[in-house]
């Protein structure tokens, strides 16, 4: 398995090629629809002969579906491929992650995790499903496996709502509220309610990790904070604790030793140092998918001149998370320990944790 998702193989010529939805040892005919320089990317036109290892998907979308990747995939098989491929890419980078630590951290719900979807409806067909890959090509479905049953319980009441209020296609977003509660938005921006992760029980065990590295000390920074879901949980362990985003809560404290910065962390990073911190300070950063990039001179040196001591660095791209892991390895902070965290199982999704010490 690749870490991008699809199977390797060979052609009969040697050339290896890569293949979505396939399994390692199955017997396929492939069709080429790519070539590169090394390598080949193959479509599926017939399984010859099924692998051991291959499962049936529970869903009948699968494959059509933009969602899922990897249904018939064992789970263990999933996780493995993650793992390594993190080490891949953090060698890739230049980071020698051999000797770190690593905590594994893979989900407990394979199925029925997802607390948030978003489905197309069409009054006209009276219709609704999601877009197959790359295109507004619905695949009709009456349920989603990887959604918490609760939405798919309320879908259909809902898609009946939207069918008698709209003339026109519509989207909805169904999401599950932490007090279990059922929230519909209709044709609005992703995640119109506020950002959550969309798989609490995995969420909690990320706010464990980082609970458990953190420590305690003086000042907590925690830099692309959101709305502090990595963060909030440390009040007790912090004597201050600031919280910067662009898109922090403009107002409103949940405690007087938290404090909320709407701001992005280029204008933070630009700013002079007002901070006197009392004992140790530690520096969360979950960056967005491209990672800290070419901020990351300014972010460094804001963060030395602060005192910064402990660095905990999350990622939600592999790639990204392990540019900045051998920038922050340059910049002479030891990489204590790694996390592999899986928010997404069924795809070849990520979350890649680090531990830093100066």
């Amino acid at each position: 398995m690749a870490r991008g998702g699809a199977g390797v193989g060979r052609l009969p010529s040697g050339e290896i090629i890569f293949v979505p939805f396939t399994a390692p040892g199955d017997l396929v005919l492939v069709r080429v629809v790519e070539r590169k320089k090394s390598y080949a990317h193959g479509e599926i036109i017939e399984l010859l002969e099924a692998s051991p290892t291959r499962e049936t998907p529970p869903c009948r979308a699968f494959r059509e579906c933009g969602g899922c990747s990897w249904q018939h995939i064992p789970y263990s098989l999933q996780f493995e491929t993650k793992v390594k491929g993190l080490h891949t890419a953090l060698a890739r980078a230049g980071v020698e992650s051999g000797t770190v630590p690593i905590d594994l951290l893979p989900a407990t719900e394979t199925y029925h995790y997802r607390n948030r979807i978003q489905v197309r409806g069409n009054p006209a067909t009276r219709e609704a499903g999601f877009y197959r890959p790359g295109s507004h090509s619905l695949v009709p479905v009456s349920e989603c496996t990887i959604a918490d049953q609760r939405i798919n319980t309320a879908l259909g009441r809902l898609l009946e709502e939207g069918y008698s209020r709209f003339k026109e296609p519509f989207k909805l977003e169904i999401s599950l509220q932490p007090d279990g509660a059922i929230r519909a938005d209709w044709n609005e921006r992703h995640a119109a309610g506020g950002f959550q992760q969309i798989n609490e029980r995995q969420n909690r065990a990320l706010q464990a990790w980082v609970r458990a590295h953190a420590g305690a000390g003086g000042l907590l920074l925690d830099l692309y904070g959101g709305s502090g879901n990595l963060s909030l949980p440390l009040i007790p362990e912090f004597r201050k604790i600031i919280c910067v985003d662009s898109s922090a809560p403009e107002t409103g404290s949940p405690g007087p030793n938290f404090t909320f910065i709407k701001k992005s962390i280029q204008a933070w990073c630009g700013e002079d140092d007002a901070e006197t911190p009392n004992g140790p300070v530690v520096a969360l950063l979950d960056p967005p998918r491209e990672g800290i990039g070419d901020l990351f001179n300014k972010l460094e040196a804001r963060l030395s001149a602060l005192g910064v001591s402990k660095v905990i660095l999350v990622g939600c791209d592999v790639d990204a998370f392990a540019r900045d892991t051998s920038r922050f390895t340059r910049a002479r902070y030891r990489l204590e320990r790694l996390g592999a965290l899986d928010l997404f199982p069924q795809t070849p999704h990520l979350e890649s944790l680090a531990l830093f010490s100066k």
